[in-house]
């Protein structure tokens, strides 16, 4: 991989270590201007400024370019719709190279919404605090990925006591 898009991506963390993980690659964290301006302070203390660069822009409305072989979106999707949450997808696959990978982090329910316990009790919290807050089921991720083509789509815990799972598909 060699082009990472890192949608929502705060304070560039992720873009940091990954490209520091992976020798080649090189990310375009996408993050509001406020957000941005911070985090390209963050990335320049970090060393990481020749591999990772800030592009202003909200993720609502903000073109996701081209020529990208992975998208990153994380911690993100449980303060959208799930409307929202399907056209983010739509819109990652689209920047997409053939062979590209989408990966989506956050905490996810199993079906029916009701465990794990943490995670529908964050959606609870969410639903009282963000206007489209909620959680949503990894299974409904993997249907909105389906749903844009993508193949070898697959979900994985991340270790505990991380109560995130992370929904990997890719384009073909």
């Amino acid at each position: 991989r060699r082009a990472l898009l890192d949608v929502g991506g705060g304070p560039g963390t992720y873009s940091v270590l990954l490209t520091e993980r992976f020798p080649g690659l090189r990310s375009e964290v996408l993050e509001l201007p406020g957000v941005a301006a911070v985090a390209r302070e963050l990335v320049a203390a970090a060393g990481a400024a020749e591999r990772v660069s800030l592009r202003d822009g909200d993720y609502h409305t903000a073109d996701f370019g081209q020529g990208k072989d992975v998208v990153l979106m994380s911690g993100m999707f449980h303060r959208e719709s799930a409307a929202d949450c399907s056209s983010l997808v739509e819109r990652a696959v689209a920047c997409l190279e053939p062979g590209g990978l989408l990966v989506v982090s956050d905490v996810f329910t199993d079906p029916g919404g009701a465990l794990p316990t943490f995670a529908a009790m964050f959606g609870l919290n969410m639903m009282l605090t963000a206007p489209a807050g909620g959680v949503h089921a990894d299974a409904d991720v993997q249907g909105w990925m389906r749903d844009c083509g993508l193949v070898d789509i697959r979900t994985a815990a991340l270790p505990p006591p991380m109560p995130h799972r992370v929904v990997t598909g890719r384009k073909r």
